[in-house]
């Protein structure tokens, strides 16, 4: 009796530890820690893969985390094998994997944040066959050969594929039509340029056309200027005619008028030789003759006063 008692103590602890590992987050140190959790289905929280890790993790039973799953510098990881893994409602992160050559999760169907896949050069081949949907940015990027994604669907921040020389992005550019990535697509072969989406190659397009016809508005405002200011400085049309005719005309008779005579210079007064001439009454006035002048006599003759020194007078004496 003490026995059986025994046995359902243990297997109730067992079942009690399966339902706290499978409600929190866990971090996953070996394949051990990941055996504990082969009753869950679903994890209440994140996976973390130590960077202690060393060899391959294999997560047979979880079909849901409801948190991240996250893998940084774990060089000595091998392999992530979770086959019937369906839902991840955080973010996919696996960087900085030296040795990883093997990613197994072809259930996968739905990230609700974003996947981030880089600095894993070991790992040739990338296909995750289900996955539909991915709620946030897709950057994948390495040494691939390979990347397959058939059942994409959505992706709905950027995206970013970069692999080897060998690597083809025909699949991946067939989405664009399809209207899969409602971010910025890039897809590249190391050594090849980049394949813009349409909505990137229409933003730039859209974009040289503004430019070039922004440059040829400030060109017209200029030379529109520029005509303004020296029409503004320029007489119109009729007055300059006119004006120059009329300039012509000026300096033509300028020309020929002849030049203006000096103007007479006014005269220099002189000395009067006497005194100021007698006021007339309306009576015979006799002027003083100067006291240096010989004095004249005048005799009234029937023709009027003579000189004396023409004729006699008619009353003097022989």
């Amino acid at each position: 009796m003490l026995g059986l008692l025994a046995v359902f103590a243990t297997l109730w602890q067992v079942a009690a530890t399966d339902s706290n590992s499978c409600s929190n987050s866990v971090t996953i140190s070996s394949q051990i820690d990941a055996n504990n959790l082969a009753n869950c289905d679903t994890l209440g929280g994140s996976l973390t893969i130590a960077s202690s890790v060393s060899g391959a993790i294999t997560l047979n039973s979880i079909e849901e985390i409801k948190g991240s799953l996250t893998a940084e510098g774990a060089d000595g990881l091998t392999g992530i094998i979770a086959p019937n893994l369906d839902t991840i409602q955080g973010t996919l992160t696996l960087v900085s994997l030296g040795s990883l050559t093997t990613l197994t999760m072809s259930a996968l169907s739905d990230v609700s944040s974003g996947i981030t896949i880089t600095g894993n050069s070991k790992l040739k081949t990338l296909s995750m066959g289900d996955l539909e949907k991915v709620n946030g940015q897709l950057k994948l990027t390495g040494s691939f050969t390979s990347v397959s994604l058939p059942s994409l669907d959505e992706v709905n921040g950027e995206t970013t594929i970069r692999g080897s020389n060998s690597m083809l992005c025909s699949a991946l550019n067939s989405l664009q039509s399809k209207g899969v990535y409602r971010g910025s697509y890039y897809c590249v072969a190391s050594g090849s340029g980049y394949s813009l989406s349409p909505a990137a190659k229409g933003g730039i397009t859209v974009g040289v056309i503004l430019g070039g016809l922004l440059i040829l508005l400030v060109l017209w405002y200029v030379l529109r200027a520029r005509r303004y200011r020296k029409n503004k400085n320029m007489p119109p049309v009729g007055s300059l005619s006119s004006s120059t005719v009329e300039s012509d005309e000026k300096q033509t008779s300028l020309h020929d008028q002849p030049s203006p005579l000096p103007s007479p210079k006014p005269p220099v007064p002189r000395k009067p030789l006497g005194p100021p001439p007698a006021q007339l009454d309306g009576r015979s006035v006799y002027e003083m003759p100067n006291a240096s002048t010989p004095v004249r006599e005048y005799h009234e003759l029937d023709a009027g006063p003579v000189l004396s020194s023409h004729q006699r007078p008619i009353h003097s004496e022989a």
